[in-house]
């Protein structure tokens, strides 16, 4: 983990120096970025809204349409060397991340000791994705107001029937991560079908829908057309029930966790 920790947070992952993984994955935004979606190294706009990472080692798809990427290490590779859109801009340049990371000898050490029985060089683009990965499913969110039921209110209460009952929302955002994983179209608009984000610490990742072209929850439950859904339309009263229900799915103690924070010092 603490090796992994140390890549997530290092911005050498890019081309020129100015991104990481955290530059998107933010922890006050429940690692999201509070942006629609984000440039890459090249300033090139991004395609798709950042998802959170809230529990990410315990899904089976990786991304917002089905391109098949089912392991979370193959999916920490994506952004660094991928090319529609360019994020981190590393495409064919592997061997470049691999010696800027080899040359630090506090990275070394780690590698060493998190691939103890791999032979030769351990400072490799395979073990470098796997670090990352280890760290990321660490990234566990199960202390909201509605896991603990501490400060949990009538009004979100009342949400919660709705949510679990007349809504049927948890059709397709079944607990405990709140979402089934699947690929729909929720409105008539959509030219792709898009994967269930998970409803955990919802109200931290504005904006919302996988373009980020919408602002509120009120928008975003709105925008789901009942004809594709079969989601009944809601009255007033009942859709604020629910908007409080999704605040009571905010985990405070993960967006401060110091475990999963910048680390203090660098790696060296």
């Amino acid at each position: 983990m603490k090796l992994g920790r140390y890549l997530f947070y290092d911005a050498d992952m890019s081309k020129d120096g100015s991104m990481s993984c955290a530059t998107c994955h933010r922890q006050k935004h429940a690692f999201t970025d509070g942006n629609p979606t984000h440039p890459g190294v090249n300033n090139d706009q991004g395609v798709y809204n950042v998802p959170t990472l809230a529990n990410i080692g315990q899904f089976q798809t990786f991304t917002w349409t089905e391109q098949h990427v089912h392991t979370l290490e193959k999916q920490a590779l994506m952004p660094v060397t991928g090319t529609v859109p360019v994020e981190m801009g590393m495409f064919k340049n592997e061997k470049e991340i691999e010696k800027r990371i080899a040359s630090n000898a506090c990275y070394v050490r780690l590698f060493n000791s998190a691939f103890p029985d791999a032979q030769g060089n351990k400072v490799t683009m395979e073990n470098i994705t796997k670090a990352i990965a280890s760290f990321e499913r660490t990234l566990i969110s199960d202390h909201s107001i509605w896991d603990t039921k501490q400060g949990y209110t009538p009004e979100m209460q009342q949400g919660e029937k709705i949510f679990f009952g007349k809504g049927q929302c948890a059709t397709c955002h079944t607990p405990p991560l709140f979402t089934d994983q699947k690929f729909y179209k929720v409105n008539k608009d959509a030219s792709k079908a898009m994967r269930t984000p998970t409803l955990r610490n919802i109200a931290l990742t504005a904006p919302y829908f996988h373009d980020g072209s919408l602002d509120t929850l009120k928008e975003a439950i709105e925008n789901h057309d009942p004809h594709l859904t079969k989601v009944p339309q809601l009255s007033e009263q009942e859709l604020n029930q629910v908007i409080a229900f999704l605040n009571s799915l905010t985990d405070k103690q993960f967006i401060s966790d110091p475990k999963f924070s910048l680390p203090a010092e660098p790696c060296e």
